[in-house]
C-alpha cells in the first residue's frame, strides 16, 4: 500500500472516526508502515476506502489493533467485521500470540454519529469473543504534551492456547505487562500510568468476556 493511499485512509476514515486525543499523527502510519511496523488492510467500494484495520507490534509476540474504522454509511454492512476477520487470520498465521485492542469504556465515554457508540463497539467484539484485561487501563498520550485518556478498556481479541491461564479465564501475565509497557512507555510519572503499570505486572492477568466489562475496575478520578 503506497504513501497515497494510506493519506486517503488517514483522512478518509481515521481522522472522522477518531477524536483527536486518541488519533496519531499521519507520519507515524507512514513510517510504521514503511518499517514493516504497523499493518494496514483496508476495503474499497466505488473507488474509496470505505474501512481500514490498522494494527502494530508492540512486543515479539503481542500486536495492538490500534484502529478499527469503517465509513459512516458503510456501518451495518459487514465491513468491520470482515475486516476482523482478516486481522484476526493473519494473526492466526504469523505467529502473534496475543492480539490487544484499545476501547472506550461506555460508562466513561459518550457516543457520537461522528465517533460512533462505545457500547456498540463492545458489544461487537464482544460477540467475536473478545475478552477484556482485569486493568484499570489508560491509553498514553498519543503526542508530546498530550494528555493520557481515562476511562479505556484494553481487550483481548486473540490469544494462543500457550497464552491463556486458568481454563481461558486469564492471561499470561509477563506477556501482559511487556505489552503495556511499550504501549503507555516509562518516562512519565503519571499516577494513572502507574497504576496501570503496577496492576499488568501480576502472574496472571484475569480477562473475562469483554460482555462483562462492567466487572472490571475503571482508571480512578482525579483529585
Amino acid at each position: 500500500m503506497d504513501d497515497a493511499e494510506l493519506r486517503r485512509i488517514y483522512d478518509g476514515l481515521l481522522v472522522p472516526s477518531f477524536p483527536a486525543s486518541e488519533l496519531v499523527g499521519l507520519s507515524w502510519l507512514l513510517d510504521g508502515v514503511a518499517r514493516g511496523r504497523a499493518h494496514v488492510v483496508s476495503a474499497v467500494a466505488d473507488g474509496r476506502p470505505v474501512g481500514a484495520a490498522v494494527t502494530e507490534e508492540l512486543v515479539p509476540g503481542a500486536r495492538l489493533l490500534s484502529y478499527l474504522a469503517v465509513a459512516p454509511d458503510q456501518r451495518g454492512t459487514g465491513v468491520g467485521s470482515r475486516l476482523l476477520d482478516s486481522v484476526l487470520e493473519e494473526a492466526r498465521g504469523d505467529g502473534t500470540r496475543l492480539l490487544l485492542a484499545e476501547v472506550e469504556r461506555p460508562d466513561r465515554h459518550a457516543g457520537s454519529a461522528q465517533h460512533g457508540d462505545p457500547a456498540a463497539r463492545v458489544r461487537f467484539y464482544a460477540r467475536r469473543g473478545a475478552r477484556v484485561l482485569d486493568l484499570p487501563y489508560v491509553q498514553a498520550p498519543i503526542r508530546a504534551g498530550a494528555e493520557p485518556v481515562p476511562g479505556m478498556l484494553l481487550l483481548v481479541l486473540h490469544a494462543e492456547p500457550g497464552v491463556l491461564r486458568e481454563g481461558g479465564a486469564a492471561v499470561d501475565g509477563p506477556l501482559v505487562a511487556a505489552a503495556v509497557e511499550e504501549l503507555v512507555g516509562t518516562e512519565l510519572d503519571d499516577p494513572w500510568l502507574t497504576d496501570l503499570r503496577r496492576a499488568a505486572r501480576r502472574r496472571v492477568v484475569a480477562a473475562p468476556p469483554a460482555s462483562d466489562w462492567r466487572t472490571v475496575a475503571a482508571s480512578v478520578e482525579r483529585w
